[in-house]
């Protein structure tokens, strides 16, 4: 295998000014980034220096550079091969002059020599216009957490991401803007959604990556029900901003699953607590509201009106008084586990559907 010559050392600048010439000419939109590194740098390649050494030529970072360029204007890769085609191609009349000046060897040496530096101007600026193409590990992980939560097919992105899922994991919603410490590689993000949110391994450390918070989880799932936790986590946010959750801090999804059970519906919610709570309907709202929470005492004390009157803070006669008129209101209903239960459950949604109510009149 025969050494490539290389082209005498008198000929390498001119050769390598009229390449970079024919460049700068067939994308003058990029013009600017040829400069006298560039020729400096194709003039040591067309001197016979290998490819090895290109990362440390400063005017290489040109070429790369282009490539990058190329693709933020959505151009072409081929475009940019041409360009440096045509680059070589402004050199031959250039080795041709010099050849007939004495320069032996010129043109033989020189067209190889040119030939092999548009290989290395090639491969540079496809490398760095591949780089740019390439999703940022950022965005692949952004993209496999859409992809979970859509319950569409991740196990080849999160290989991609390097992602290796957790037998449990859980959604959760944060606030716009939030910051979260520390890089966690267990951790997926999409903060750039309408609701930013956030899937992590159901065992992670909230206050530790949250901070105070705000923001609201979803249950503890598989992988691949990660949508059904962040429908939940949207729900828990959605009602955190109707005021029936605390602003403030973490709304956690297991502490809150009566209140989510009993907004699940609110039309039948509603009409529960209206037909269990009727016999009240009657009365003014001063004493439907003494009465409601005197029958929300009675139904958790054990004893009479005294515990009543304790848990209450009034008087014993005042609370036998109550006692007897919610007799006379809900008869045997008091005695009746069943019922007890029920009420209970009415007053707790009656409770529930007033935060929202308010929460709503407010905001208007």
């Amino acid at each position: 295998m025969t050494t490539p010559q290389p082209v005498p050392p008198e000929a390498v600048a001119p050769i390598a000014r009229a390449v970079v010439a024919g460049i700068r000419h067939a994308v003058p939109e990029h013009a600017a980034l040829f400069d006298a590194g560039a020729a400096e740098f194709v003039a040591t390649l067309l001197g016979g220096c290998r490819p090895a050494p290109v990362g440390i030529a400063a005017g290489a970072d040109a070429f790369r550079r282009a490539g990058v360029a190329e693709h933020a204007a959505a151009g072409e890769l081929d475009r940019l091969s041409r360009a440096y085609q045509a680059g070589g191609r402004r050199a031959l009349p250039i080795m041709a002059e010099l050849g007939r000046r004495g320069h032996a060897g010129v043109v033989g040496a020189g067209v190889e020599a040119v030939f092999r530096c548009v290989e290395v101007l090639i491969h540079l600026s496809t490398e760095a216009f591949r780089a740019a193409q390439a999703p940022s590990a950022t965005d692949l992980r952004r993209d496999l957490l859409r992809e979970l939560t859509a319950g569409r097919p991740w196990a080849a992105l999160a290989a991609r991401a390097g992602w290796q899922p957790p037998e449990r994991v859980m959604a959760v919603v944060v606030a716009a803007g939030v910051r979260i410490a520390p890089f966690d590689p267990a951790v997926l993000a999409d903060r750039t959604a309408e609701q930013p949110h956030l899937l992590l391994p159901a065992d992670a450390d909230l206050p530790r990556l949250l901070g105070p918070g705000p923001a609201a989880t979803g249950p503890a799932v598989r992988p691949a029900e990660a949508a059904t936790s962040l429908r939940w986590a949207r729900r828990a946010w959605e009602l955190r901003n109707r005021g029936v959750f605390p602003r403030e801090g973490i709304v956690r999804w297991p502490e809150h699953l009566t209140t989510h059970w009993l907004v699940a519906d609110e039309l039948l919610t509603g009409a529960l607590a209206a037909r269990s709570l009727a016999p009240l309907s009657g009365l003014s709202g001063n004493q439907r509201g003494k009465l409601a929470e005197t029958l929300d005492a009675v139904l958790d004390a054990r004893g009479g009106a005294p515990e009543v009157a304790r848990r209450l803070g009034i008087h014993p006669q005042t609370a036998r008084n109550r006692l007897h008129r919610l007799r006379a209101l809900f008869g045997t209903r008091l005695d009746d586990p069943g019922e007890r239960l029920t009420l209970r459950i009415a007053l707790r949604a009656e409770r529930v559907l007033a935060t929202t109510t308010e929460a709503a009149a407010r905001s208007a």
